[in-house]
C-alpha cells in the first residue's frame, strides 16, 4: 500500500504546485469575460492590472494580462497607452512567442490609409479600415457604411453620438504609420455634411441645437508619443446639409510616427463623409 500512498502524496504535490498557476488562469479568463462579454473595459482593466501586481504570476499569464490590456485602451481610444503596453510586451516577453507575435502586431500600423472611397465592406457595418471608438455599453453609438444617399456612386459613411456619450461626440477614423510621409506636406480631402437629426429614435437622442456640426481632422503623433501637427476644423466647421468639400493640408513632422484623421459628428446631428483623397502634394 505504500506506493499508492506515495502515488497520492506525488499527485497532490503536483496539484498544489500547478495551483497557483490554475488561480492566474482563472483570474485572467474572468478579466477577458469582463472585457469581451460584457463589455466592460474599465473594469477588465482593474482586474489586468491586479493580476499583475501579484507576485509569482506565470510570464505566459503577465504577458496575456499586459496584452490584453492594450486592447482595452485601444478600444477606449487611448492610441499613446496602449502603444505602451503593446511595446511593453515586445520589451519585456519576446519568450512567449504567440502573445510577442500579436503584440508585433499591433506596433507594426499599417503603411497607408485605407478604403478612402467606401467601396468595401457591408451596408450597417463600420467600414473596414475604418474605426471608431469603444463606448459604455449602454451607448447608442453609431457610424456605419451607406451605400444610399451618398455624393459619390461607391459609398459613404454617417457618424453620431447620442446624449449618454460624454462630450456629445462621434468619432470614425484610422491610424496609419507616418514613415513614408515625413518632411512631406499632405492634403486630406472629403466631402462632409450635417445632417440635422429630429427623430427621438436609437435611445432619445436629442433634438438638433445651434452647436451641432461635422469636423474633419488630422493629428500626427510624433517621437515619444508629442503631437505634431494638428488640424480638426475647430475655425471652419460644417454646418450645412449640402455636401462640403474640407481640406486640411499641412506638413508631416520629420520625426512622426503615427498618421491618425477621421470625421467627428459633435452634438445632436450626424455627419456624412464621402470621397475622401489623402495624398502628398509637395515635398
Amino acid at each position: 500500500m505504500s506506493w499508492r500512498l506515495a502515488a497520492i502524496a506525488v499527485a497532490a504535490a503536483l496539484a498544489a504546485a500547478a495551483q497557483p498557476g490554475a488561480v492566474f488562469e482563472e483570474r485572467i479568463e474572468a478579466a477577458i469575460h469582463r472585457e469581451i462579454v460584457l463589455g466592460d473595459l474599465a473594469g477588465a482593466m482593474e482586474q489586468y492590472r491586479a493580476i499583475l501586481a501579484q507576485p509569482g504570476i506565470p510570464r505566459a499569464v503577465a504577458a496575456r494580462a499586459l496584452l490584453e490590456t492594450g486592447e482595452c485602451l485601444e478600444k477606449l481610444g487611448k492610441e499613446k497607452e496602449a502603444y505602451s503596453a503593446y511595446r511593453r510586451v515586445v520589451n519585456e516577453y519576446a519568450d512567449q512567442a504567440a502573445i510577442f507575435r500579436l503584440a508585433s502586431i499591433k506596433l507594426a500600423a499599417p503603411s497607408g490609409p485605407r478604403n478612402l472611397k467606401f467601396e468595401e465592406g457591408t451596408p450597417g457595418k463600420v467600414p473596414p479600415g475604418w474605426r471608431g471608438p469603444a463606448l459604455p455599453k449602454d451607448a447608442n453609438y453609431l457610424a456605419d457604411l451607406r451605400r444610399d444617399g451618398c455624393r459619390s456612386r461607391t459609398g459613404c459613411a454617417v457618424v453620431m453620438a447620442p446624449v449618454n456619450v460624454p462630450g456629445q461626440a462621434g468619432n470614425l477614423m484610422q491610424s496609419f504609420s507616418a514613415t513614408a510621409y515625413r518632411g512631406k506636406t499632405v492634403r486630406l480631402r472629403a466631402w462632409v455634411k450635417l445632417e440635422q437629426f429630429f427623430s427621438t429614435d436609437y435611445g432619445g437622442l436629442r433634438m438638433p441645437g445651434a452647436d451641432d456640426r461635422a469636423q474633419l481632422w488630422l493629428r500626427v503623433v510624433r517621437a515619444n508619443r508629442r503631437i505634431g501637427f494638428s488640424d480638426q476644423m475647430d475655425d471652419r466647421p460644417v454646418r450645412s446639409s449640402e455636401w462640403t468639400r474640407c481640406d486640411i493640408v499641412g506638413e508631416i513632422d520629420e520625426d512622426a510616427q503615427f498618421i491618425n484623421f477621421g470625421v467627428m459628428s459633435i452634438g445632436g446631428g450626424r455627419a456624412w463623409i464621402d470621397d475622401v483623397s489623402f495624398e502628398v502634394i509637395s515635398n
